[in-house]
């Protein structure tokens, strides 16, 4: 028999969730084994901070496998032949583990139908037609705010020269170049990029705007004074890449500033929901992350010093629940994406969640419409 390896996602890197998941994937392969059909789970890993649950498989076929996750109840996203060992990895009570990598060389889907096993730049590809779907542009007003914060909190001055990576429809770009520095800014979605020309055209601003991912960016090394992401680089499909390019096109002594979202936040909260009800590309590791000071930092490395942070929020108004979650369900590509993966009834399901994740935010205060605060972090760094 050969061994697979099936990648579940858990909401929040909740402990309780994942040993729950377990406990119903490994009563599933013995029920088929029961059945006669050879199918073992051998044993898990969790790994909390990428909110992700590996179950190792002994079956004689990967459909074989999807079959017991289906079975338990899992929702199936990609199974793996798993051609790295995990034996002799050290497990905790829910066979937890951190910075374990695997490979893979072959998957089958829930639909059974086999392909090559994801990688960096397929998952990239997913995102980018994620970020092109919906209507970003009625979304990006929210973020306005967040991008002149930065800017600010960053001292952005005439004399400098600003990358804004991941720019969108160009906020950080464009605050820049208000102030009078020479502005670039790159994005891997033409449209937006194309809104953003227009919005500088409207403006009389100077923006130099290039249609390019935040893991490849097409500038030489040092060829900044500050390099800046608002609510961007965060949704990079590799950050590790993404983290060493920041670092890479700053100058020594030139400034690093970053806006997350924060996974305590509404928005953390609202990306959580998502994934319970349309779990997200194999591969792909949670957004808020870089809204952790220790992982940004970790991202960033040791070619910078300096590093702070910070919280702050930003205050949205909706006329109510539903219409924020109609909003996002129509136009913000994440939601979008993966309300359109789901059928009536899941849709339903997520709006439901979505309002009450709304509701359970509102600080109206008598004004008679939604007021939530969605907490966001700065983190600034300087290059050595």
């Amino acid at each position: 028999m050969a061994e697979y390896l099936v990648e579940l996602y858990v909401a929040q890197g909740d402990h309780a969730a994942a040993r729950h998941q377990v406990a119903l994937a490994e009563r599933a392969g013995a029920d088929l084994s029961r059945e006669g059909r050879a199918v073992r789970c051998l044993r898990s890993i969790f790994v909390p901070e990428d909110e992700t649950c590996f179950l190792l498989y002994e079956a004689d076929s990967a459909h074989l496998v999807a079959e017991a996750v289906r079975r338990a109840g899992l929702r199936l996203e990609h199974v793996s032949a798993a051609t790295t060992s995990v034996a002799g990895v050290p497990e905790t009570p829910v066979g937890t583990t951190k910075g374990t990598r695997m490979t893979s060389t072959s998957s089958t889907t829930g639909t059974g139908t086999s392909s090559p096993g994801p990688d960096l730049t397929e998952l990239r590809d997913k995102q980018q037609k994620v970020w092109s779907s919906g209507d970003y542009n009625k979304i990006a007003a929210l973020t306005v705010p967040v991008s002149e914060h930065l800017v600010d909190h960053v001292g952005v001055g005439p004399a400098d020269r600003v990358l804004d990576v991941a720019t969108g429809t160009g906020h950080v770009a464009l605050a820049a170049a208000r102030r009078g520095a020479e502005a670039v800014g790159i994005d891997y979605v033409p449209a937006l990029l194309e809104i953003a020309r227009r919005r500088a055209a409207a403006e009389d601003v100077a923006v130099d705007l290039t249609e390019a991912d935040a893991e490849h960016l097409p500038h030489d090394d040092a060829s900044f004074d500050v390099v800046l992401s608002a609510i961007g680089v965060m949704f990079a499909a590799d950050p590790d890449a993404a983290g060493r390019e920041l670092v890479r096109v700053t100058r020594p002594g030139g400034r690093i500033g970053l806006a997350s979202w924060t996974p305590e936040g509404f928005v953390g909260g609202m990306l959580r929901t998502v994934g319970a009800h349309a779990a997200p590309p194999p591969g792909a590791r949670p957004a808020t992350r870089w809204g952790t000071e220790e992982v940004v930092a970790g991202l960033l490395g040791e070619g910078v010093g300096d590093l702070r942070s910070q919280t702050a929020t930003v205050t949205q108004r909706f006329t109510d629940a539903g219409a924020f979650a109609d909003l996002f369900l129509t136009y913000y590509g994440p939601t979008f994406a993966a309300a359109s993966r789901l059928d009536d009834q899941g849709r339903a399901a997520l709006r439901a969640d979505l309002v009450a994740l709304a509701e359970s935010h509102d600080r109206r205060e008598g004004s008679g419409h939604l007021v939530c605060d969605w907490e966001y972090r700065l983190v600034t760094a300087t290059r050595r």
